[in-house]
């Protein structure tokens, strides 16, 4: 196999990148857990407290973001053979997860960047 012919290693490359997006929704989950607790320090002004309706928005839209991009990941990576081959063509896969869930993911850390600027410069 010649180094240019479009084949690429499987190795283990499906697989850290599995994780990494695993670790990515982890992540996002607990910067959504920190939202609905609200202020590390409570009576402090430096930072307006949010209205408890809004941080559960918040962590219910934060839950369903990452339940969704999870089941997608784990349904390519089961559709893939664990991200060693795609059904139709037989070759390794490009990406474990498709385009539209990383735009979904930006659209997404975008909206609770907005929300929570919002909450901190508007009182």
């Amino acid at each position: 196999m010649k180094p240019n012919d479009g084949w690429r290693d499987p190795g283990l490359q499906p697989e850290r990148t599995l994780l990494s997006w695993q670790r990515m929704l982890i992540l996002l989950v607990v910067v959504g857990l920190l939202y609905l607790r609200g202020p590390l320090e409570p009576g402090s002004t430096a930072v307006p407290e949010v209205a408890p309706v809004l941080r559960v928005g918040v962590m219910a839209f934060t839950l369903l973001l990452g339940a969704g991009l999870g089941l997608h990941l784990w349904a390519r990576w089961r559709r893939t053979g664990h991200g060693l081959r795609e059904p139709e063509t037989g070759r390794p896969p490009l990406n474990l997860a498709r385009p539209w869930a990383m735009v979904l993911l930006s659209a997404g850390v975008l909206a609770l960047t907005v929300v929570v600027l919002t909450t901190v410069l508007v009182p």
